[in-house]
């Protein structure tokens, strides 16, 4: 497993040298880091990390430290940069009422409390971490590794991952880190909840900002 990890970053690393642009990387931790990736070297991840438009700092992340990096794009292939797409996401979400819920890593399904109508547009925003058991943490898109598993509330996708539906019969719906507007077809009081099977040796708690 390990040969397969080092394979896949010797591969990014020599994407990374075609293209210059900005990467995200995120730690475990939840932190965010923008800046480049410069190598893959003995289980050390190395990344210039960027701030106020300079590359400021070399910083050597562990492997295990490593939630996911997202590559983008030089600016000139029409892709946004991190801090221009959340001015888009800040453009969407205005004159839209706001509620921030806590919901818990055990739980299956949340009443938000929110009547939405017919083809209204919805726009979510998730923070924090859950364990889904005592030893595997995960983020609001839930197992890097998609296991199928008929007992989920949606079998195919991760254990983990935040989702939600419209009314108590209505059709779940993936929300993870999307933050994209999501035009709903129904209309019904909004559920959220944990995308899992085994709820028992869950902790911890998402923050999910819904902009309505």
């Amino acid at each position: 497993m390990k040969k397969k990890i080092v394979f896949a970053f010797i591969i990014m690393v020599s994407v990374v040298s075609i293209y210059s642009s900005t990467h995200i990387l995120y730690t475990t931790d939840g932190t965010k880091y923008e800046g480049n990736l410069v190598a893959f070297k003995y289980g050390l991840l190395h990344f210039n990390v960027y701030k106020f438009n300079k590359y400021r700092a070399l910083r050597k992340f562990p492997l295990s430290k490593v939630w996911k990096i997202e590559f983008n794009a030089p600016k000139d292939v029409g892709i946004a940069y991190s801090f221009e797409t959340e001015s888009v996401y800040a453009r969407l979400r205005r004159g839209k009422r706001l509620a921030k819920i806590n919901l818990k890593g055990n739980t299956k399904w949340l009443n938000t409390g929110i009547n939405i109508k017919a083809n209204q547009s919805i726009l979510f925003s998730v923070s924090g971490s859950i364990h889904i058991n005592k030893r595997k943490q995960v983020f609001q898109d839930g197992e890097l590794e998609v296991r199928w598993n008929k007992h989920k509330t949606l079998p195919v996708q991760s254990t983990g991952a935040v989702i939600a539906k419209i009314g108590e019969n209505g059709k779940p719906f993936y929300v993870g880190s999307n933050k994209t507007p999501i035009r709903c077809n129904s209309k019904g009081k909004l559920f959220i909840g944990i995308n899992d099977f085994n709820f028992n040796d869950n902790s911890g708690n998402f923050i999910v900002k819904i902009f309505y």
